[in-house]
């Protein structure tokens, strides 16, 4: 494998793997979850080292495909604003990411592969522009709002089942509804901004990144997908809704698959806690030790085995 570092447009730096053999091969785009977290998919200072995006880079590449990585704005070598962007910022970047990929001579088609909130960057260039094939990890189907909603309700499903009193307090308290009254009138405070960001209780939040994500309509652009299209939940993610996979098939016009994986978390590693969103966290350290769910890799491996080495190209 031979990796070099490319700058896309003025300062989008990313790292381009390629196998060491000579030739055109498919490339894979992988498009970075929500967060302050770099083309490795890495945290600032030392913050939340996972190396995912690095390590499927490595594992797609070392099954022949060339993987393209980036660094998000106000990470890594990028500079900017993270907290300022919005959803049109951060998909202006994945595409001129997919648009450098298919100008490269020994590319021979795209796919991209978007995790968490990037499967809903994937999602809205797989219906507008020409890909080859769409990877949904640990998100699709849902927008953002919607999966924030379930992310709330698994919560408080967790704070009603606490045993003893604290369960019984919960409850009797109602804090699911209490909760979400609080959180309407945020989003309402926000919706009703103008700005890129705005102060709730003296914390500066992304305004501008809120709304575009309200206002985007997932299950319309999936609607135009038309390439293959490859979808992938782990049973131990609190943070996605994997029964909404479901409307997979009927939503995109050419081929879909999904796949629920036993005993993986939202970071496509192992785990054998319980799920829990309240735990997430604690148990970070403990499964950024494990490796990549195997089952996991298997799945991804042998969608693109059959769709893309195959010659299988978007209608």
């Amino acid at each position: 494998m031979i990796e070099t570092e490319v700058i896309l447009e003025k300062d989008i730096f990313a790292t381009l793997a390629c196998p060491e053999q000579e030739g055109a091969f498919p490339s894979i785009l992988l498009i970075a979850g929500s967060g302050p977290i770099d083309r490795n998919g890495n945290g600032p200072k030392g913050k939340y080292q996972t190396y995912l995006y690095q390590e499927l880079a490595h594992f797609f590449t070392e099954l022949g495909f060339i993987t393209l990585r980036y660094d998000k704005r106000g990470t890594g070598k990028r500079s900017g604003s993270l907290i300022n962007s919005g959803l049109s910022d951060l998909l202006h970047d994945a595409k001129a990411a997919v648009t450098f990929l298919q100008t490269q001579p020994n590319v021979s088609a795209v796919i991209v592969c978007g995790h968490s909130e990037g499967t809903i960057l994937a999602t809205d260039i797989a219906a507008e522009m020409t890909v080859d094939g769409c990877m949904l990890l640990s998100g699709g189907v849902d927008n953002l709002m919607e999966a924030l909603y379930h992310q709330r309700q698994q919560a408080y499903r967790e704070l009603f089942a606490m045993p003893g009193w604290k369960g019984w307090l919960n409850r009797k308290l109602k804090v699911d509804e209490k909760n979400e009254k609080k959180t309407e009138k945020i989003f309402q405070k926000i919706k009703q901004s103008s700005r890129d960001t705005i102060r709730i209780q003296g914390v500066r939040q992304p305004a501008k990144w809120f709304r575009e994500h309200e206002a985007y309509n997932t299950r319309a652009a999936l609607q135009k997908v038309t390439c293959p299209v490859f979808a992938l939940h782990g049973d131990k993610d609190p943070l996605v809704e994997s029964s909404v996979l479901e409307e997979l098939a009927g939503l995109v016009q050419g081929e879909s698959e999904y796949h629920i994986v036993k005993g993986m978390e939202h970071g496509l590693r192992e785990q054998k806690e319980p799920k829990n969103i309240l735990q997430m966290k604690k148990l970070m350290k403990t499964i950024l030790e494990r490796p990549l769910h195997k089952a996991g890799l298997q799945l991804m491996a042998a969608w693109l085995e059959r769709y893309v080495t195959s010659g299988h190209k978007s209608v």
